[in-house]
């Protein structure tokens, strides 16, 4: 296979942080020989979910998944250089244990696509439509489902060239299945920007090697993200529809952490800590659309679950019980033992400046602790005093979800709306 030689922009890049990897680039070596031979570990072919079953996930109309390049979490999680993705990460579900498998980029786009390696190693072009293992697109269409996807600079639709501009074919594995039609691989000018129905069921946008932060900085991937992708990701939340951004690996120099965001109708706003890599996000795409096989590595793990909301209908409100006294006011909400969370009402902060909310309760028996959920980074909140504060990070308006439960374990909640303005 042919190797995919550096640019000298490349060259440079790698050229400024050798210094600091020299040390450790033999402890680096045996890592990354062990995860990438972890990560080709699969069956040869596609299987049946284990005999594990997990929750229901959401029956979505249409899923976008942008991949982008080479950043470690801290870079772009809590980080000012990304205002728009934080400000997807705070309205949306953040995984905060997500790894990447191995370095350098192109595996981990075959373990995200396929479930494995397929052997390959490094960022070389590999020889298009040669491959015939079990993938996403493969799978979505035998299960009768649509896929597509758009790619930045491609040159033309189902084209397999190597490069082209700020295109590099090592960011879209898709073109190395023979099972996957080469016309589901589109320009990004085919990209249905005036009319999301007509998305695909699953599609991935795949930025050119600026706009995924490969060779520019982080600012300019959150930039182009907001300025093509913020009316979907709203239109989504409306629509039954999701938007997911993820990365391929982090640059080298952490534990290959990254950011993971999932955005849109049905998602549980927080962070999830628990471990995940490219593989349950592989299974996870395949079973929010019903596929009947798992590819490579997806047949040994679980979908990632938390993050959805899969109830049908509200929960109803608990009604007060009656007593001879006058009726209380809708806020704040009694309820058994006379436990009450004032509302706040709407706040407003300003981007990484101090910001104070004070939540009270009365009644109810002592000790009384505080919760909140829909913070946005950078806000925290004093489980003993009920104070929320901090300076937040991103810009828009989250729903915190606030909550007061004493020692009886009676638990009284509210909702109140706090908007982040940049100035």
């Amino acid at each position: 296979m042919p190797t995919l030689r550096p640019t000298p922009t490349a060259r440079a890049r790698r050229g400024a942080r050798w210094p600091a990897l020299v040390a450790g680039i033999g402890a680096l070596g045996l890592l990354g020989a062990f995860t990438v031979a972890n990560s080709q570990a699969a069956v040869p072919g596609s299987a049946a979910a284990p005999a594990a079953t997990a929750a229901a996930l959401p029956a979505y109309d249409h899923v976008v998944v942008v991949v982008y390049e080479n950043k470690q979490y801290g870079e772009i999680i809590g980080s000012a250089n990304a205002p728009y993705i934080n400000q997807l990460a705070n309205g949306g579900a953040s995984l905060t244990g997500m790894k990447a498998l191995t370095h350098p980029s192109q595996p981990n786009y075959f373990n995200l696509f396929s479930g494995a390696t397929q052997g390959i190693t490094g960022d070389g072009c590999y020889t298009p439509q040669s491959m015939t293992a079990p993938n996403l697109g493969q799978e979505l269409i035998a299960a009768g489902r649509t896929f597509a996807t758009y790619n930045e600079d491609l040159p033309s639709e189902g084209s397999t060239a190597c490069t082209n501009g700020q295109y590099a074919q090592k960011h879209n594995p898709w073109f190395a299945f023979r099972n996957v039609p080469l016309n589901t691989g589109k320009t990004w000018a085919q990209f249905p920007r005036n009319d999301f129905a007509a998305l695909p069921g699953l599609s991935f946008v795949v930025p050119n090697q600026c706009n995924d932060m490969h060779s520019c900085p982080v600012g300019t991937g959150d930039t182009w993200t907001r300025n093509n992708l913020d009316a979907y990701a709203q239109w989504a939340k409306a629509n039954n529809s999701l938007l997911v951004l993820t990365w391929d690996e982090d640059n080298y120099l952490g534990s290959n952490q990254i950011a993971t965001v999932f955005y849109g109708a049905k998602v549980k706003t927080g962070r999830y800590a628990t471990a995940f890599n490219h593989h349950h996000l592989l299974r996870t795409f395949e079973d929010l659309f019903g596929t009947a096989t798992h590819a490579g590595n997806a047949a040994n793990v679980q979908p990632i679950t938390e993050v959805f909301d899969t109830s049908t209908d509200p929960t109803p409100t608990p009604t007060p019980t009656p007593t001879p006294t006058p009726t209380p006011t809708p806020t704040p909400t009694p309820t058994a033992g006379g436990l009450q969370l004032a509302n706040p009402g709407p706040q407003s902060c300003k981007f990484n400046q101090s910001c104070t909310v004070q939540l009270s309760a009365t009644g109810g028996r002592p000790p009384v602790r505080y919760a909140a959920t829909g913070l946005p980074w950078g806000l925290t909140v004093d489980a003993g005093s009920g104070r929320i504060s901090g300076k937040p990070w991103g810009s828009g308006t989250v729903q915190v979800t606030a909550t007061a439960t004493d020692s009886t374990g009676t638990t009284v909640t509210t909702a109140f709306p706090l908007t982040v303005n940049w100035f």
